[in-house]
């Protein structure tokens, strides 16, 4: 009887005192759950950092979020009421708007859209070959330039490219000395589109200025604002050449003397013949000279006319009239 209560008593104080290894899996458990606890109210402090309730934002904050929500609203609103409109419309006229957007995505996979413009072009294109000047864009400066300024050069390049897509008359343009590897090729080619651009009357080559064209060196004029010779005319048999240089006025004369090196003859815009003098450089970018001399000639040889359209309108340039009075205003700082 002594030996079983004995085991009893020792049973009970086995019970209220655990063994290590009950002590052990009892504090991992406990510790476990704390730290559930914890993380669970660490990601509910994290969620309601990133959307606060309304008791814990400021007034400023809760009407700044009701008006961005009527805003929202009412964009929605009316988007809703302009589809609403067009298909009363469309109803009005007899019109399927269904099947038009079956035909719309069916003209859009057979490339119909692509086949009118590639046909608009041809027509233009033929200009561009019989009765047109040429413009040539020299690229051999890239070694003397920054990379932020190579990245704007090709920026320029592809608005010169747009313009003389756009325009009504367009000319044959080319870019020399744009060599596998150089800067301004990558940005070139990361450009969507870029490998069609020889459709549309323009040639990238790594050929240089002189070695491209070779045979008809003597109708080579590079425009430069260093030359003694005005530009009173074009001549549709020349090549303009343009520099291809975004120098910030660091590179002076550079243009100049390659074309003297050259034995190229040079010219430079007439801008102090139809500009009023002003307290500023007169330094063009590529795409602002090349859009000038598409507009000349736009405009029936208009100088004033297209130095106003293509000059942005940010220093106050002044045209000068005919008797010397002041015009409108535009802006010939670049670069």
């Amino acid at each position: 009887h002594d030996e079983t209560n004995g085991g009893t008593e020792e049973e009970t104080i086995d019970s209220a005192h655990p063994t290590e290894e009950t002590m052990s899996k009892n504090q991992t458990t406990s510790s476990i759950s704390q730290h559930d606890e914890t993380t669970g109210g660490l990601e509910e402090e994290n969620i309601d950092s990133h959307h606060p309730s309304e008791e814990t934002m400021s007034k400023k904050q809760i009407k700044r979020k009701k008006k961005l929500a009527l805003a929202a609203e009412g964009k929605k609103l009316r988007k809703q009421r302009k589809k609403e409109a067009r298909h009363a419309k469309a109803k009005e006229q007899g019109r399927d708007l269904e099947l038009e957007r079956k035909e719309q995505e069916e003209n859009r996979l057979a490339g119909v859209g692509r086949k009118k413009r590639q046909e608009a072009w041809d027509k233009k294109e033929i200009l561009a070959h019989t009765a047109s000047f040429r413009v040539c864009l020299d690229c051999s400066f890239e070694s003397e330039m920054y990379s932020k300024e190579i990245n704007s050069l090709a920026s320029q390049i592809r608005y010169c490219y747009v313009s003389n897509k756009r325009t009504a008359h367009p000319c044959l343009l080319a870019a020399t000395s744009i060599s596998s590897g150089d800067e301004t090729l990558k940005h070139l080619t990361n450009v969507t589109g870029f490998d069609d651009w020889s459709k549309r009357a323009f040639t990238c080559t790594d050929q240089s200025l002189e070695e491209y064209y070779s045979e008809n060196r003597e109708n080579l004029i590079y425009l430069t604002s260093d030359s003694d010779n005005v530009l009173e005319d074009l001549d549709d048999s020349k090549i303009y050449v343009i520099g291809g240089i975004v120098d910030r006025n660091r590179l002076k004369n550079v243009a100049f003397q390659r074309a003297k090196n050259l034995n190229i003859a040079t010219a430079k815009l007439p801008l102090d013949e139809h500009l009023k003098t002003m307290d500023t450089t007169r330094v063009l970018t590529c795409n602002h000279v090349f859009d000038i001399l598409l507009k000349y000639r736009e405009h029936g040889k208009d100088w004033k006319t297209a130095l106003m359209e293509v000059l942005p309108q940010r220093k106050g340039a002044k045209l000068a009239g005919d008797d010397g009075e002041e015009e409108d205003s535009a802006d010939i700082v670049i670069s």
